[in-house]
């Protein structure tokens, strides 16, 4: 039960170290860390935000009503509508900005 979390903290882990040891053999090499970042002052846009929210709000409403009609157990409910609704919404968005 526990091994999702588990997993997800020693993923998100191995990513930070990669990115750390990326930043570390750069600065031995003379060049600069900036490299990696070509927009270091980016920031997400609020409205990428606030759609990843009401995605994740929609699908767990949906994941509660797929849940109690079709039997469906609760992590898979939820998990998948969240993810599906939050895909929607982003591609919605990605959409949007090159239009």
């Amino acid at each position: 039960m526990y091994i999702v979390p588990i997993f997800g903290m020693i993923f998100f882990g191995w990513l930070f170290y990669l990115r750390y040891r990326e930043k570390v053999a750069l600065i031995e090499k003379g060049m600069d860390s900036s490299q990696i970042d070509p927009k270091p002052n980016s920031q997400p846009s609020s409205l990428k935000i606030g759609l990843l929210l009401i995605g994740a709000a929609l699908g767990i409403l949906l994941g509660y009503i797929v849940n109690l009609t079709f039997g469906i157990p609760n992590f898979v409910a939820y998990s998948t509508m969240i993810f599906i609704i939050c895909g929607i919404l982003l591609i919605y968005f990605h959409k949007s900005k090159t239009a």
